[in-house]
Formats: C-alpha cells, sequence, structure tokens
C-alpha cells in the first residue's frame, strides 16, 4: 500500500488536508441541486451520503443519481457512503443488507471511492474492500463513535486493523468528553503517521471542541477534512469557504 492515494488527479496524503463536502439528497433531483451547490465551493473531493437516498436499494436509481451527480462534478472525485444507524446514518440495515446495499452500488461504477463501515466484520468489510479494488475503486475503511473517545491504543489498533482489511484510506470519528479526549485523538493521529505511514488516514474529533482536529491535519497527518456546502453531515463541521481560509491561515503559521 501507498502512502499517498491518486484518484482521478487528486492526491490525498500529500500537502495539506483535502475538503470534502458532503450531499445528502433524498431523490435524484435533490442530489442535482445539492451537487450544483457543492461544486461552487470547489472542493477537493465529494461525499454522497446515500443513506438519505429514498431509492437506497434500486441498483438504477442509484446509477441514474450517480450519472447525475458526475456530469456536475465533472472531475471532483465522489466518495459513496451508506452510513448506518450504529455508524451515526439514517440507513436502517442489518449487515447482509448492508453488503448487498453497497455490493450492488460498487457494481453500477459510479463512484471514484467507497465508504466502507468496518463495524459490519471482517468478513464484510474484506468482501467489499476486495470487490471495489477489483471494480478500480478506492476504498475509505471507517468507524465512528459518537459516544466517547476510545483510548489512544485502541484508536490506533482499530485503524491499523483497517491497513490490514487492505482498505486504500482508514477513517476514525470520535466524540470527545473534554478536552484532553482531543489530545488523544490529535496524539493517535500523529502516532499513525509516524508508525503506520503505509496509508494516509482520516481522522477527526467531532463536535464544537473538536473543530481543531479538522484544520490541523497536515501538523498531526489526518488527509481529508469535511466542510459543508449547506447541512452538515456530522457534529462540527464548518463551512467549506470558511474551512478553506482556516486551512489557508494554518498552513501560512505552520510554515514560519
Amino acid at each position: 500500500m501507498s502512502s499517498t492515494v491518486q484518484v482521478r488527479n487528486l492526491v490525498i496524503g500529500s500537502g495539506r488536508p483535502k475538503i470534502c463536502v458532503p450531499i445528502m439528497g433524498k431523490t435524484v433531483q435533490e442530489l442535482e441541486h445539492d451537487a450544483a451547490l457543492a461544486a461552487e465551493k470547489q472542493p477537493d473531493l465529494v461525499e454522497w451520503r446515500a443513506d438519505y437516498f429514498e431509492e437506497i436499494q434500486n441498483t438504477e436509481k442509484i446509477r441514474e443519481a450517480g450519472e447525475t451527480i458526475r456530469s456536475i462534478l465533472e472531475d471532483i472525485p465522489v466518495i459513496f457512503t451508506i452510513r448506518t444507524r450504529k455508524e451515526g446514518g439514517m440507513a436502517d440495515f442489518s449487515a447482509e443488507t448492508y453488503l448487498r446495499t453497497v455490493s450492488d452500488a460498487i457494481k453500477t461504477n459510479v463512484m471514484d471511492l467507497v465508504d466502507v463501515e468496518i463495524s459490519h466484520g471482517d468478513d464484510i468489510s474484506y468482501m467489499l474492500i476486495t470487490l471495489a479494488h477489483e471494480s478500480g475503486i478506492k476504498v475509505i475503511a471507517s468507524s465512528h463513535d459518537f459516544q466517547k473517545t476510545p483510548k489512544k491504543e485502541e484508536i490506533i489498533l482499530r485503524l491499523c486493523k483497517m491497513q490490514e482489511l487492505e482498505a486504500d484510506i482508514p477513517k476514525m470519528a470520535v466524540m470527545p468528553k473534554n478536552e484532553r479526549d482531543v489530545l488523544v485523538l490529535l496524539d493517535a493521529t500523529l502516532s499513525m503517521k509516524e508508525l503506520h505511514g503505509e496509508t494516509p488516514v482520516i481522522t477527526m474529533s467531532m463536535g464544537r471542541m473538536g473543530v481543531v482536529s479538522r484544520i490541523a491535519g497536515e501538523v498531526f497527518g489526518s488527509a481529508v477534512t469535511f466542510g459543508t456546502a449547506g447541512e452538515a453531515s456530522a457534529p462540527g463541521q464548518i463551512d467549506a469557504e470558511r474551512l478553506r481560509g482556516m486551512l489557508d491561515l494554518f498552513e501560512v503559521e505552520h510554515c514560519r
């Protein structure tokens, strides 16, 4: 595995964190509108949160929606994500339904990257990662904890497990209960950068308290940060234009 991941013309894991904007339309028409708004923000990536899509289990509608999004975003890479309820999303899916639905979506070949939740188990995760790679699609393996921030060792263990499953980019989001929880997340991210740098990683501490983790990725090692072009998909996300300004400032200060 490489320490950087190239998707279209974008290299993830090199330089400043890449800005990703989520779109969450319920219909093809809403997604068309949301994709146009996202494009105005000039993000590096767009995440299609397909768990909001009303016809998520209709493969042809997934294909239609994906092609519509692509026609608007042109060469901006698209992440296909079904976030289940236990990971903070809208899809009330069993592990089997999740496997089938994500597999069918991968086969439409309308996305550049796919998010795979590892909470469904190693077997399902590995099957989806393998299928995506066979289709030329990069994989972000993800884990979300909306209740707490695990210990540093647990965060590192989980991210390394994603690398072992051959994900291209491990991702972990946690909820801080105090300021030191944010430091735990940042410390774990830096340890991944220094000791397990075979892949880029994405980490974030959610909520208002964790905002610093969304702008300090270049220092600590998180390769992607999430901003908004409307509704936020997770607590603590910042408007994409404002986020870009913060990254500009942080980059200047860091380089002094």
